[in-house]
């Protein structure tokens, strides 16, 4: 279908594949990198994203529903299923040949009763208190190496403070894993841990939001470059008097008058309401400020100092116009969100074009 309202989320593949080459140089010589592409890959297109992938070997997913979308697009790359394993999925998970991720205890003894062959990784707690094993640790890893049907390929836990850079918890934890771990690999590194712990990278890293140009971290890294670009349109052009107020419940009234343009951007697309009177987009590479509440389906700005502003110009909420740039790490701060959000919030109607792989 045509797309009328030309709002649009603009991907570069070449930039994807540029981050995966920066990740694994960081990552190191030996050490396997497995991306984390759930969600449809942070809401861009899990079919684009890993058909351009070099050398890819293995991928992480949030759910049995996603697993068994991949293994639809790839018959041989091992799918790791991070946190759906649950005994009504045990025939999915055979039928597919998806690995799991094996947190929850009580799960084990169905595990140990089936016959088919399972390569399963063994989620381990080491104090992020989310999902994981926290007890009966090593008596649960002696049943697997006991099971001849049931091989596991290595041990999983998770930083629970890489993207603050605490490197004393990160150290903790690692070695609450080690300790436990001797005979396994063990992978415990997301993106941020890849790109800032090097002691945590171990022996498989599992970046998500880095492949995409956005940090975790509190400060930007310089080896990775945006990969997307949202857009839209200016629907009008207005100008109001000293004293109007813009938008519901009159959050912004104007201390003169002024020029202002609606934009074809709103809620609805994955904005934050937080953004309402703070933040701004791009037009004709100049600062325009949000005013008033951010709507459903609109965005309000002031253009009082960006000349020949006109319907149907382009608006940039995520990406450069001439010198200036707004990057989602911008968008995240003024939404009071993590920089996680900001890509996964887009919805579905904001369209995606994909920039083809040229490299």
């Amino acid at each position: 279908m045509k797309n009328f309202r030309k709002t649009i989320l603009r991907v570069d593949l070449n930039a994807i594949v540029h981050n995966f080459n920066a990740i694994k140089k960081r990552a190191g010589e030996g050490v396997r990198i497995a991306p984390v592409l759930k969600a449809d890959a942070y809401g861009l297109g899990v079919k684009k994203v890993m058909k351009v992938l070099p050398g890819l070997t293995s991928v992480c997913v949030a759910s049995v529903e996603e697993g068994i979308a991949l293994r639809r697009l790839n018959r041989e790359i091992e799918i790791i299923v991070l946190s759906g394993l649950c005994r009504p999925a045990l025939k999915a998970i055979e039928k597919n040949r998806l690995t799991p991720v094996v947190f929850e205890p009580t799960i084990i003894p169905f595990l140990l009763k089936r016959k088919g062959h399972f390569d399963v990784y063994l989620k381990i707690d080491t104090g992020m208190n989310r999902i994981g094993i926290n007890s009966r640790r090593k008596k649960i890893l002696k049943q697997f190496q006991l099971a001849k049907h049931i091989r596991v390929k290595g041990v999983f836990s998770h930083f629970s403070s890489a993207n603050e850079g605490d490197e004393k918890e990160m150290a903790r934890q690692l070695r609450r894993i080690k300790r436990l771990v001797s005979c396994h690999e063990i992978s415990i590194a997301n993106s941020a841990a890849t790109l800032a712990f090097p002691d945590g990278r171990c022996a498989m890293v599992r970046p998500g939001l880095a492949l995409f140009g956005v940090t975790p971290l509190q400060e930007r890294d310089e080896a990775l470059v945006p990969v997307v670009r949202l857009t839209s349109r200016i629907m009008q052009v207005k100008e109001i008097e000293k004293g109007e107020s813009v938008g519901y419940s009159q959050t912004f009234r104007s201390d003169g008058k002024m020029r202002i343009a609606v934009v074809a951007i709103g809620y609805a697309d994955g904005l934050s309401t937080r953004m309402s009177n703070r933040g701004y987009f791009l037009i004709r590479g100049q600062r325009a400020p949000i005013v008033g509440r951010v709507s459903m389906d609109m965005t309000t700005v002031d253009v009082s100092m960006i000349p020949e502003v006109a319907v149907g110009d382009r608006v940039v909420v995520i990406g450069r116009s001439g010198g200036e740039e707004i990057l989602a790490e911008d968008v995240a701060c003024w939404s009071e969100k993590s920089n996680y959000e900001i890509l996964c919030n887009l919805g579905n109607r904001v369209k995606r074009k994909y920039k083809k792989l040229t490299i």
